[in-house]
């Protein structure tokens, strides 16, 4: 009865440690599924990307997302990634027309989001007028978004990501300054 006992408890104790080396196993192969870069990550996802654009540029915000520009004749469109544990996982793009007035900018808005609810509300676009060095969108409720300018090898692009979803989009202001803080550009539609 004893080395029954015995035997049972061995049985446990071999069945705990074969359960934990699997768990451990699991998590090293996980882990190290999520060493994809964001530039491998952009590859994998071309081909959700429309026919006919193509890649100017990416950009890793922060730790855990990027942003990336297509263009297609004279539009653009970001995309935005997310990592996690498993790697980078593509979100979504924001495709359509540009806001082409007043010159100097051309921009536009997406609003995108991710399986765990996060949103991503970004303005980005082209800097058309060369003096211009920055880029500020101040949205419906009062955030002043300083935007990042990105010199690719053809194009000034910019991004802004904002707090909260702007529904519509137009109602940010969005001011374009030249180096020494001259103003270069304005769009604000009248308030009501």
């Amino acid at each position: 009865m004893k080395s029954e006992r015995n035997s049972l408890k061995l049985a446990k104790s071999r069945l705990y440690r074969g359960v934990i080396y699997f768990l451990v196993s699991l998590a090293l192969i996980f882990g190290l599924s999520g060493c994809d870069s964001l530039e491998d990550a952009v590859e994998k996802a071309k081909p959700l990307i429309p026919k006919g654009y193509n890649l100017v540029h990416i950009e890793q915000v922060s730790d855990n997302s990027g942003i990336v520009f297509y263009t297609y004749n004279d539009e653009i469109s970001a995309g935005i990634f997310i990592k996690n544990t498993f790697g980078w996982d593509w979100i979504g793009s924001g495709i359509g027309k540009l806001v082409t007035y007043p010159e100097g900018l051309q921009w536009r808005y997406a609003d995108l989001e991710d399986k765990g609810k996060n949103r991503y509300s970004v303005y980005y676009g082209k800097i058309v007028n060369k003096d211009v060095e920055k880029v500020t969108v101040t949205t419906m409720d009062g955030e002043v978004a300083e935007g990042q300018v990105v010199d690719t090898e053809d194009l000034r692009l910019w991004y802004a990501f904002v707090d909260e979803p702007q529904v519509p989009s137009v109602n940010a202001d969005i001011v374009g300054y030249s180096k020494d803080d001259k103003v270069l550009y304005v769009f604000s539609q009248p308030k009501d």
